[in-house]
């Protein structure tokens, strides 16, 4: 087998991989990972869009997506896909994933239960955590390492970045318009002019980590 198909084989085996986890792990989450009813009763979770509230579960989705796009591309590579697949990688999956990951770890470093409460023990499996929380940040710079991306105008990509972290950032606010519940409930202890500056630096690492993924993939393959 000559190199380039020996690469293309490596890449194969590690999108399937990380697609199947991924997909595993996102239906697990939906369907084994509910909140006992007395939590929303309580006022503990808002009783409205479930899991989807999550940025951690929104970015699984988007992560499989990306992977499940990219087994496309390594059985058929039209060049379509492949500008789709290194527009998402470089826009949203790379940064979104290192943010999520970045921002978990970082709060459990401060207290574990700002983003693991007591109540989630014994319902949020150990790998479950790990898997969308630290292998999507993995996998994300992985796939800068093993094949090339055009990245777009910075102008064009910080945009489309701005624009789902904004439009997240609409979401959160709505719900706790809608039912007075923080999504995350560490957002509740804090003051509103602190909460701003949180949602700002959370912003800021999206944009840092976008610059760090474009930086590595043109040290590693040049410019495109």
């Amino acid at each position: 087998m000559n190199r380039l198909g020996g690469s293309l084989s490596w890449r194969l085996l590690l999108h399937v991989l990380a697609s199947g986890q991924l997909s595993y792990s996102v239906h697990y989450e939906l369907r084994h990972t509910q909140l006992p009813v007395l939590a929303t009763l309580a006022g503990n979770v808002p009783p409205l869009g479930g899991k989807f509230n999550y940025l951690s579960f929104l970015n699984g989705l988007l992560q499989t997506l990306y992977y499940l796009l990219a087994v496309a591309c390594d059985l058929r590579p039209l060049a379509r896909l492949q500008q789709t697949r290194s527009f998402l990688l470089t826009t949203l999956v790379v940064p979104l994933a290192l943010t999520v990951s970045a921002t978990f770890w970082l709060l459990w470093t401060i207290d574990e239960e700002l983003v693991f409460p007591y109540v989630l023990v014994g319902i949020y499996p150990w790998w479950l955590t790990y898997t969308l929380h630290t292998l999507v940040a993995v996998g994300a710079v992985l796939e800068i390492c093993v094949a090339p991306h055009r990245y777009p105008s910075r102008r064009r990509g910080f945009t489309v970045l701005a624009v789902v972290l904004c439009s997240y950032l609409a979401w959160l606010q709505l719900v706790y318009h809608w039912t007075g519940i923080w999504i995350y409930p560490f957002l509740d202890i804090m003051n509103s002019p602190f909460r701003w500056v949180f949602f700002a630096l959370v912003g800021s690492s999206a944009c840092v980590f976008y610059l760090l993924g474009e930086r590595l993939n043109c040290v590693l393959w040049g410019q495109l």
